[in-house]
């Protein structure tokens, strides 16, 4: 079985990576590591070995394995098992599907070999000149507060690292980000109104652990959606306790449902983010791919 890991290279954890989980896979498989020398390197690296590996494995957070995500589809035709060793700050989709950075469980779902299929959302939208674009996520994308955090942290300072810049720049989108007027439809869902976040979820959460969805499933053909309306700021503060502990909120504002198509336009410049990367604009058409990707989980 021929093996590549994709290292995110400024990985806090990458020396536990050298240290203790590859020798680990060493001792029983022969791995090639391509570690990752700048932003959006995972995504070629990804494209490069896609065919060259029968299972390619991101080592990193949810933006890693995005990047590999769609490297590896962009060859469209024979496409490699993905596997994910969860190295960074949030690791939302590894919650999602019960992944841990233990070198003992890889070692497990190698020998088992088993990879399920697994769904993965595609988004049609537009870049900032007004071109299409298109992208693959596997976890979460969002509007709202969620691209407005992902353009705070482009703002901020290498020197303060990833957790100090997300910090900072979550409470500056908390402040400074006003409610955005947004149309949806599903095939049974017409909705428009002013949104603090909309998010259309493959997985449980985003954010580092905030449930938007903790029902969804990653093999049902299904989005779960997620839309806080224009409540107010202190109240979703108090909203987002409730969210950290995967329950669902009962309020008018806050709406859930289910599609496996949903298309969303603006009158506005509203971005559209996926795995804390700014994807593009809408208006967004976002359709779901079942089983588009074999997974070891």
């Amino acid at each position: 079985m021929s093996i590549a890991i994709i290292l995110n290279g400024i990985s806090r954890k990458k020396k536990f990576f050298y240290k203790t989980i590859l020798p680990a896979l060493q001792k029983e498989h022969s791995i090639n590591v391509f570690e990752t020398q700048y932003a959006g390197h995972a995504t070629g690296l990804a494209k490069a070995a896609a065919n060259k590996f029968e299972v390619i494995i991101s080592a990193g957070g949810d933006g890693t394995l995005n990047q590999v995500l769609n490297g590896v589809l962009s060859i469209e035709q024979n496409l490699p098992v993905l596997g994910l060793i969860p190295l960074g700050s949030g690791n939302d989709f590894a919650g999602a599907v019960g992944l841990t950075p233990r070198p003992e469980q890889m070692l497990l779902l190698l020998k088992q070999y088993k990879p399920q299929p697994t769904d993965v959302g595609f988004i049609k939208c537009h870049d900032s000149a007004n071109k299409e674009k298109q992208h693959y996520f596997i976890n979460v994308c969002s509007m709202g507060m969620g691209p407005a955090t992902v353009m705070q942290m482009e703002k901020a300072p290498s020197w303060m690292g990833t957790n100090l810049r997300y910090l900072t720049s979550i409470i500056k989108t908390f402040f400074q980000h006003k409610p955005e007027l947004v149309e949806l439809k599903t095939q049974t869902w017409n909705w428009r109104g002013t949104v603090r976040v909309l998010a259309v979820a493959n997985g449980k959460s985003f954010g580092n652990k905030i449930y938007l969805a903790p029902e969804a499933k990653q093999d049902d053909g299904l989005f779960d959606l997620f839309v806080a309306a224009n409540v107010p700021l202190f109240r979703f503060l108090w909203f987002l306790q409730t969210l950290k502990r995967a329950r669902k909120i009962n309020d008018a504002r806050i709406y859930y449902n289910t599609t496996d198509k949903i298309e969303i336009t603006s009158e506005q410049p509203v971005a559209i983010e996926a795995e804390g990367e700014l994807v593009g604009f809408l208006p967004a058409t976002i359709r779901m791919k079942p089983g588009a990707v074999a997974f070891l989980r």
